[in-house]
């Protein structure tokens, strides 16, 4: 039996406690391999305060940001829960590299 990746990838490990860092950047669309400069969603870039402060960008599609920038005011990073939330690993210049997607962002009232 081969082992898939994607089991070893469980989305929980990655803590309750979700900090939005920046304003959503627009990212876009490749159809074979060649950039159509249409925007296809925007990146979130999120610290992940319970697995070492790490910092991943979770995309989601969509032609306007579900978080307004001005959001972001004065470097304060807000408190974010993402809906759907996946982890997809691949391979980049022969390492494993995690890419992450959700179907919607939402800020959590304190």
């Amino acid at each position: 039996m081969a082992i898939n990746i994607k089991d070893l990838v469980d989305v929980s490990k990655l803590g309750k406690e979700m900090l939005l860092v920046e304003a959503p950047s627009p990212y876009t669309r490749f159809i074979d391999g060649k950039n159509t400069g249409e925007i296809a969603g925007y990146r979130y870039p999120v610290v992940l305060t319970e697995y070492n402060w790490d910092k991943i960008q979770v995309k989601i599609e969509g032609q306007t940001p579900q978080i307004n920038p001005e959001q972001i005011k004065d470097g304060k990073p807000i408190k974010v829960t993402f809906e759907n939330l996946e982890v997809n690993p691949f391979s980049q210049n022969g390492r494993v590299a995690l890419s992450f997607k959700a179907s919607s962002i939402s800020v959590v009232k304190q």
